[in-house]
Order: C-alpha cells, then structure tokens, then sequence
C-alpha cells in the first residue's frame, strides 16, 4: 500500500510535466550570419506579415541577427539587401526533428507503465485511468505539430556585387522596356518539395492560352535609376532637355516559368535586349535567362509579382550587357544616320519665289494627311506635289495616305522618305500646279515674333484652321533644334505649318506639352532642318 502511494505522487507530477511538450515547441531562436566579405552593413530581413501591411520584410539586423522562426510555418523568407548588389532571399524550410517528441513518446511509455501498475494494485482506479489519459494526451502530443523545427543557425555567402561603369565610355540609357509574351509562353511548374525542384521533377505544368502585350512598360525607370546608382548613366539633370547623348538600349520580356514549390515560388524569365536606334537598323539581340528571388506565392493575388520582375530584369540586363551582342558596341556611339541616309540621292525642289503675303493665302499650301489611326497635317513645298509632314503622321507603316487638299481634292500619297530622329517625312502625290510655300531657310528664330499654325486640329472636318501666337523661344533638345511657340496646338496639328505673317513657312507643327495647369508650350521644327535631314535642295 505505501509502495503504491509513494510511486503514484512522481508518476503523477511525470505526467503533467511531459504531456504534450512537442506542441509547444513552436519557435526555434535562430541565428543568422553573413560572410563579412560585403561588409557589417548587410541587411538581413525576415517574411512577416500584418493586417496594416500584409506581406513585408521585418528588419532583424545587419550582418547578424537573432531571428524567431515559427515552426509551424512550412517556410520561412531570409532576405539580404545591401547598395550595389543583387538582393538575395533564401528559403529556410524546418528539417530537423522536433527533440520535444523524445519527451512526449517517453511520457506514453511512463504513464501507460504506471497505469499498469496501479491499475493492479489497490490504489483507487482513477489514478490509474488519470495515468492512462496522460498516455493518450502525450501520444496525441507526439502526432501533433511541429514534428519539424528549423536550424539554431544560418549562415550564408556574400551578396553578388552589381557591375559598375567604366567612366571612360558613354552613357546608357534603358529607351524602354516591353512585355510581348506569347500565348503559352507564361506557364506554371509544380513542384512537392524543394529536392524535387533541384532534381527537376515537375508534378504538372500549366500555361496560360493569353497573351501579353505592354508596349513601354514603367520599368524602365527603374533600369535607368540602377544604371545612374551604378555610374552607367549621368545623375539627370532637371528640365526638358537635358537628356543628351547616350547608348539606347531596349529591352524585352518575352517569356515567364513560373515555378511553385509548396507556397512559395520563383520566376524563371526569358528576356531579349538589343541597342535601339530610331531607324530601326537591325543590331545583334541577346537572349537571357534569369531566374528571380523567391517570394510567398500570394493565393488571393495570382497576378505577377512585380518586385520579383523588376530585380529580376535588372539582373538579366547588367547580364546582356556582358553578352557577345554587346561586347565593343558600349564604348562608343555608332554614327546610325549616314547608314540610314547612304543610298538617298538628293532631290531637287522647287518652293514659292515670294511668301503667300497673307495668312489667308498662305492656306492653300497646307493639307491633311489621312493615316489608319488617325490624321495629321502636312505642308505643300513644291509645284509638282511633294509635301512635309511629321514622321509620326505616317509612322503605321502604310504605303500609301489619303491627302486632303482645300480645294476638296483628295490624292494618294506615297512615302518617299522619312527621318525618325527629326520626326519628318517626306511625301508625294501626282500633281502639277500646286501652290507650295515660300520657306524660311536662316537659322535665324525671332523670339517675341507673331506667328500662326495651320493645320487640321481635332477632326478632318476642321481643315485650314489658324490659331495665332509668338515665338516663345529656341530650344535644343539632343541633337534636335526646336521652336517653342504659344501658339494653340491640338492633336492632328502635327505635320502642318507654322508661318510668319507674311505667310512664310518657320516651321513644322510637331508636338504640344499636355498636363494639369499647362498651357501654350508646343513645338516646331525649323524649316531649315529640312534639307540636310531629307537631303533636299530648295531653289526659289
């Protein structure tokens, strides 16, 4: 009798001390490292999430930090930030056997041998069952979460350090970046496990039957930002012009794998990146695979993840660059308009003797070019039927245009020439006896001077309209040399004439600036561009 008292008092206390530890053990203390090559300014960031931020990265540190994983997540997101270098995420998984489950699995044993025992003795058989509850608790403890528990510690290689300008060479300069993905070129890779995804044992794969197509998507802003932190790029400077000359490069992303393993996920992307020039000569494209951070796949948002995207193209873009396309094509920039222009015979032309003497007169000479999207205006400059217009009036890339002179005439035009980088083209209908402009060939621009712009503005229907305005200013934007006026420029304005008062061509229409709050900015491009751009020789 005293025998079974004495052992039931520990028997008890065992069993309140060990029933279901391993349920509790539901943090591990781990400490995160990162090899000092970078330096102690690392920082190491963990997944966290709220209900005011949702998904985000908690700060924990720099260059070490003591984190707290949660061993009943599936996984965990480490992500290491510093300037000039690749960001890095690293997915902690918990692989180590919970060392609480020893203590519940001895629980089961004790309690169920204790219950034995005081089951066959003469102790009151509650104690006995209490005992055998204490087994069955501890047992449900063993089966329960965590049976995994992350590592005590991580630790980790230096960050990859981002290229930097050679200073020597010019500047570059992101012209845009696009999204054309092909029907089926955005799929989807399931995976069970992470050994799965290393040996490339796909579950199943899906593709979308949608294409994609955004032209000039907003991440080349933040190309450009990078090339600028890097010393590709000058620091901008503020206002309009102040661009200058630059390597354009344009960049495409023309295929995404996305590969899910459990909740989280990586993209796999498929760009393509190739100098641009505005006349569009075709130039060597390199094609580049890169594979992206990983992130928690978002389950209520299964759209692309955009900051997965935007670190993964930068990394595939400073990977272009060391490619073969572009080796000893970045320390110097390639005189494209002598290639473009080397099989242009000059063209001799005809303009009007003596300017039209009123503005009245002077519309006769301006006519509206009908293009598939839209239309634009154009200027007569000689006799026998060559007309001017913007190169964006024409740019659909038909072969011909309906041209809608005042008299209510309309012609068929065809495209003889045009310069992209000036924004003119050149056009031509069968005709004789036309009454072209006088043009004003000095490089002179009378600031303060009146002027008035003809054109077609808003609607074919409103052709050989004339707004009045000055000359506001001279302006030099790269290599181009534009007008600035006051004059009211609406859209279809482009490609028409803007006169002096005695009805002299200054210059061609070209573009407005649109925006809250402001008002008469627009542009033109002088008359004597003109000749050296189309190679044209004007006798009057």
């Amino acid at each position: 009798m005293r025998f079974a008292l004495a052992y039931s008092t520990p028997l008890l206390l065992l069993m309140v001390g060990t029933v279901g530890c391993s349920s509790l053990n539901k943090f591990t203390s781990s400490q995160v490292a990162v090899d000092p090559g970078n330096g102690s300014d690392v920082r190491i960031l963990k997944d966290a999430w709220n209900w005011d931020q949702g998904f985000h990265y908690a700060h924990q540190g720099e260059g070490m930090a003591l984190v707290q994983l949660n061993n009943n997540e599936p996984v965990h997101l480490i992500r290491l930030e510093q300037p000039g270098t690749y960001s890095k995420v690293h997915p902690l998984f918990p692989l180590n056997r919970n060392p609480m489950k020893a203590l519940d699995l001895g629980g089961v044993l004790a309690c169920t041998a204790g219950g034995t025992v005081l089951l066959a003795s003469d102790q009151p058989k509650g104690i006995a069952w209490a005992a055998f509850a204490g087994a069955l608790v501890n047992g449900l403890g063993a089966l329960s979460k965590p049976r995994k528990v992350y590592d005590k510690g991580y630790y980790f290689d230096e960050l990859e350090r981002l290229p930097v300008g050679n200073p020597s060479n010019p500047d570059l300069h992101i012209e845009g970046f696009h999204m054309r993905i092909p029907e089926g070129q955005h799929s989807w890779h399931y995976f069970q496990n992470m050994d799965r995804y290393h040996n490339n044992r796909v579950e199943f794969v899906s593709a979308s039957d949608e294409s994609i197509e955004i032209e000039y998507s907003n991440l080349d802003e933040e190309l450009n930002q990078v090339l600028v932190a890097q010393g590709f790029q000058a620091q901008p400077n503020d206002g309009m012009f102040q661009r200058g000359t630059a390597i354009e490069i344009t960049g495409q992303l023309t295929s995404v794998r996305e590969h899910r393993v459990q909740n989280i996920v990586r993209y796999e992307l498929e760009t393509a990146w190739w100098l641009y020039n505005a006349f569009g000569i075709a130039s060597d494209t390199a094609h580049v695979t890169t594979s992206s951070n990983w992130a928690l796949y978002n389950f209520s948002n299964p759209g692309f993840d955009r900051e997965l995207i935007s670190e993964t193209v930068v990394h595939s873009m400073f990977q272009s660059l060391e490619s073969k396309a572009f080796r000893g094509k970045l320390n110097r920039i390639e005189n494209l308009e002598s290639e473009w222009t080397k099989e242009w015979e000059s063209i001799a032309l005809s303009s009007a003797e003596l300017p039209a003497g009123r503005v009245s007169s002077a519309l006769q000479s301006v006519v509206t070019v009908e293009a598939t999207d839209g239309h634009g205006s154009g200027c007569i400059v000689s006799t026998d039927g060559y007309i001017v217009t913007n190169y964006h009036v024409i740019a659909d890339g038909e072969q011909a245009y309906t041209v809608h002179f005042q008299d209510g005439v309309e012609r068929s035009a065809r495209v003889v020439r045009y310069h992209p980088v000036h924004d003119l083209a050149l056009l031509k209908v069968d005709a004789q006896g036309l009454l072209p402009f006088h043009l004003n060939l000095s490089e002179a621009i009378d600031v303060g001077e009146a002027a008035y712009a003809l054109g077609t503005p808003y609607d074919v229907d409103l052709g050989a309209s004339v707004t009045k305005g000055i000359i506001s200013g001279k302006r030099k934007d790269a290599s181009r040399t534009l007008i600035q006026t006051d004059v009211s420029i609406s859209p279809g304005n482009s490609g028409g004439a803007l006169i002096d008062e005695t009805g002299t061509l200054i210059g061609i229409v070209n573009e407005k600036i649109l925006g809250m709050g402001v008002e008469g900015i627009g542009f033109a491009i002088p008359v004597h561009v003109i000749p050296e751009a189309l190679k044209i020789e004007f006798s009057q």
